[in-house]
């Protein structure tokens, strides 16, 4: 069967696709340095979290990755289970015939920083000349996100988040939630609320709660996001931004 004939358009598509992906290559090589500040978009599914994404990555000399398959949530619960080895059965003399011999060398603490050196060089490579680096990620909604917040300010110091939530029946009707048990789905948004609101409330000088309902009728809510990165708010620029749909959003 003879193979289908590539049209000037779709070449010239791959010949561009190409181009830009040899281009990200050179921007990101030897981007390993380290950044001025940490910012994590925390939120779940269906929040307005990549228009945020694409928001943050207005600003000069802000990177911000899409999401990583909750890969974080991998290297906090390595950490916790790390903590947990020193704290719990690295203590008193051990023998070599002890079950936890060697626990007491662990470091977790410096586990953490070698974590996070490991996830910039090798999953986020950030380009270069970047001075705030980060990522948004949708997979929050766990019972122990109070922990893995503390270990993103540990890892990550110093570390910038902002908090976007969105009004619980909103996001129920979306079609990403369409599965779910509504009530757990209740439940889990509540306590995500809950928690990032006491951890703003006892981090207010890095922290930035955003709700979906204001920001996008106003953008004046967005300037508190500016304030925190230290980047120049102008209100038309960002209401044009809202203003354009997403790829994402689009009827399918």
């Amino acid at each position: 069967m003879a193979s289908k004939p590539v049209t000037k358009p779709a070449l010239h598509r791959r010949i561009r696709n190409r181009l830009f992906r040899y281009g990200e290559m050179l921007r990101r090589i030897g981007s390993t340095s380290a950044p001025e500040r940490y910012v994590f978009i925390v939120t779940y599914g269906r929040t307005g979290s990549t228009v945020l994404q694409k928001l943050l990555n207005t600003m000069p000399g802000v990177y911000v990755a899409g999401e990583n398959h909750g890969v974080v949530r991998g290297l906090f619960e390595a950490w916790r289970n790390a903590t947990v080895l020193h704290d719990r059965f690295g203590h008193g003399h051990q023998a070599a015939d002890d079950p936890w011999y060697g626990a007491l060398a662990a470091d977790p603490t410096a586990f953490a920083v070698d974590l996070r050196q490991a996830f910039l060089k090798t999953i986020l490579k950030p380009p270069r000349g970047s001075r705030i680096i980060g990522f948004k990620e949708i997979r929050y909604l766990v019972p122990d996100l109070a922990e893995q917040l503390a270990f993103m300010a540990l890892a990550f110091a110093p570390a910038a988040f902002v908090f976007n939530r969105r009004s619980v029946d909103a996001v129920a009707k979306s079609g990403w939630w369409k599965d779910a048990d509504k009530d757990k789905l209740a439940a889990d948004v509540a306590r995500f609320d809950a928690i990032t609101s006491a951890f703003a409330a006892a981090n207010h000088d890095c922290c930035v709660m955003l709700d979906y309902d204001c920001w996008t009728v106003d953008p004046e809510a967005l300037r508190p996001v500016h304030d925190l990165l230290g980047a120049p708010f102008d209100r038309q620029r960002v209401a044009d931004l809202l203003q354009v749909r997403l790829m994402h959003m689009q009827p399918r």
